[in-house]
């Protein structure tokens, strides 16, 4: 009379012992076999659900619209550079406007650092609920900003802190709800929403801003940021979350004296460095050194948003049969071909070319080191799997917030000299690659 109750214990212990549903499933398959649990007495309650299920990609759609906000408005940048050095901060050098979006994706990516382990620790909510009302404040008050520093604290500091409180959560979140045969294609899911993103913001500025002004035009982006955020909180929000772990320190610090990792780490800080030189300057190449028109250079930033989302999606399908890490090795040797390349581009079809095929790789270098991190070699278990994840994006993070300024201050605008910034971006992603 006693083996039910202790075959319902032992199934509670079970499902403390990973916040991962695949481990609990394979975990209780083994013990079902060996005896250990009455496969009669188990419930539907205590049974975790199986990984890759409705409600696991139920989670990519929901993470996903959150993606279009954090990461499009940080893919269409090079847009609001533009607008800035054109109309609204026009005494601003274009070094001193990149370091608005650069900070802004510095914090996207940095935080990782500490919603990693806050995500290890079981505060998902939280940190989405948060993360999403404040790319909606900031949004909202960079459309009454007129200086530099209003523009700076809206759009760099409070849209970079709540798209940071998101990033990383959401994407440990899908890769605790799929196997490892699957969670490549759900992470390049998941990453494809900053392309969407990209895409839509876009031609909101595009359209928009002519017709009703700059202000409004933002206000109505960030009426789409609430809207997206309600949806996706609606979906993940009731559900259990992943349970927490013990606490643990914000820096793993034995990552730090695992070769495997360090290498891994410096390689995203080398192409992070130039990753975000082309998206932010492609406006102001195409309307300074081919002299063509705003519309023209608007249309550009979304062709590099429509190749980063096949980038981000359909290598990810070839990465679960090759591996993330030699899909994220092969698209950064093509970056550094195509880095060169950019600078023998004189005429818009060799532009619209390179955007597309910029989008392209520039996708994969967003998805795969995303999937790769979750392997055994990167990451010991998915209890820590937040943590590094942080870690390697912080290393990221810093490439980020130096390249596009340190790109800023070599290009030459009034000779239409951009040889120096294009030379740059390419030496540093063949440095990540030796």
């Amino acid at each position: 009379m006693a083996s039910p109750p202790s075959s319902s214990t032992g199934i509670a212990r079970t499902g403390s012992r990973s916040g991962n549903p695949a481990e609990e499933v394979i975990e209780l398959d083994a013990r079902i076999a060996t005896g250990d649990v009455d496969a009669t007495s188990i419930n539907a309650v205590s049974v975790p659900e199986p990984p890759g299920g409705l409600k696991a990609w139920l989670d990519v759609l929901a993470t996903l619209l959150i993606f279009i906000s954090a990461w499009g408005l940080t893919q269409t940048f090079g847009i609001f550079q533009e607008i800035y050095r054109t109309s609204l901060l026009p005494t601003s050098s274009a070094s001193s406007i990149s370091w608005i979006g650069s900070v802004q994706t510095f914090l996207v990516i940095v935080l990782g650092v500490i919603t990693g382990p806050l995500f290890d620790a079981g505060h998902l909510r939280p940190l989405l609920v948060v993360g999403c009302l404040l790319i909606g404040f900031g949004m909202s008050m960079l459309s009454l900003a007129s200086t530099y520093w209003q523009v700076f604290l809206a759009q760099a500091l409070c849209v970079g802190l709540g798209s940071g409180l998101v990033y990383v959560p959401s994407l440990a979140l899908v890769s605790t709800r799929f196997p490892p045969c699957t969670r490549p294609w759900a992470i390049g899911c998941v990453n494809s929403g900053g392309s969407v993103g990209g895409i839509i913001f876009t031609y909101m500025l595009r359209g928009l801003v002519p017709n009703i002004g700059f202000a409004w035009t933002v206000r109505a982006i960030a009426l789409v940021n609430l809207v997206l955020a309600a949806v996706a909180l609606a979906i993940i929000l009731p559900s259990e979350p992943p349970r927490g772990t013990r606490r643990r320190s914000l820096l793993d610090v034995s990552a730090l004296r695992d070769p495997s990792f360090l290498l891994f780490a410096l390689a995203l800080l080398f192409d992070y460095i130039a990753f975000y030189i082309p998206p932010f300057y492609i406006p102001v190449y195409a309307t300074v050194a081919l002299g063509k028109s705003r519309e023209f250079a608007f249309d550009c930033v979304a062709f590099v948003s429509a190749g980063s989302f096949f980038g981000r999606t359909v290598p990810m399908l070839a990465a679960a049969r090759l591996g993330s890490l030699q899909v994220y090795l092969a698209a950064s040797v093509a970056a550094v071909v195509l880095l060169f390349a950019w600078m023998a581009v004189r005429d818009s079809a060799g532009f619209v070319v390179f955007c597309v095929l910029y989008g392209l790789l520039s996708g994969v270098l967003v998805a795969a080191p995303s999937a790769a991190i979750s392997h055994p070699v990167l990451s010991p278990s998915m209890g820590v799997i937040g943590t590094r994840m942080g870690m390697s994006w912080m290393f990221a993070g810093v490439g980020v917030l130096i390249g596009a300024p340190i790109a800023g201050a070599l290009v030459d605008l009034r000779r239409a000299d951009f040889s120096p910034a294009q030379g740059f971006a390419g030496g540093m992603v063949a440095k990540g690659n030796p």
